[in-house]
């Protein structure tokens, strides 16, 4: 429920001109209400396929925050390519924490459900089915790269437990940093591009 206008994609577009062999490709997995509202997991996975396909990208690195984190994990895992993963606050698994049995049940008779999305600064309506093929991606999956995880200890969202679990569930390819922050890491935005170039580029 946001859009690579949002503050980390524009400072990260901003940061990435003063590098002449990096093209930043801020992706919009919903550019309209009405991809919002019929969005699901297995959607945005396979949007990001074609875009990549589309646009011909090699030695491509990926930045995923939030449910990008868990776009970003899957993708990986299913169509390799991926040189390296920085996420942040991911999402590691389809885990909505947000939603109570009620809602749920409420959620499954009316058939959507309004959720807010600050690129729109509206309540869209997002369809059940989302969840349904969420369920799929309940289960988290080993990263297919070397993958830097940065996580606020405060984070009301997406708990650091979930990034904490997946670490020592896969030490050799994953590391953790939690900062100080909240969901939303926009005080943490000079640290989070350090390991841009040290890690991800690097």
């Amino acid at each position: 429920a946001s859009s690579p206008q949002g503050g980390k994609g524009r400072y990260f577009e901003e940061q990435c001109r003063s590098l002449p062999d990096v093209t930043f490709h801020a992706f919009d997995f919903t550019p309209t209400p009405a991809d919002f509202e019929s969005m699901t997991l297995t959607g945005l996975i396979n949007r990001l396929r074609q875009y990549i396909v589309d646009h011909r990208l090699t030695d491509v690195r990926l930045i995923g925050s939030s449910l990008g984190g868990l776009v970003a994990l899957q993708y990986a895992h299913l169509f390799g390519g991926v040189g390296k993963m920085l996420l942040l606050a991911p999402a590691v698994a389809y885990q909505p924490e947000w939603i109570d049995e009620a809602v749920l049940q409420q959620w499954k008779e009316s058939g959507s459900r309004d959720v807010f999305h600050y690129a729109f600064n509206t309540l869209l309506p997002l369809w059940y089915t989302y969840h349904l093929d969420g369920q799929h991606y309940a289960e988290p999956v080993p990263p297919a790269t070397p993958t830097l995880i940065i996580h606020g200890e405060q984070d009301e969202v997406v708990s650091v437990a979930h990034s904490r679990a997946y670490v020592k569930r896969f030490p050799d390819s994953t590391r953790l940093i939690v900062v100080d922050s909240d969901h939303r890491l926009q005080d943490q935005l000079p640290l989070i591009w350090e390991h841009v170039q040290t890690f991800l580029l690097g």
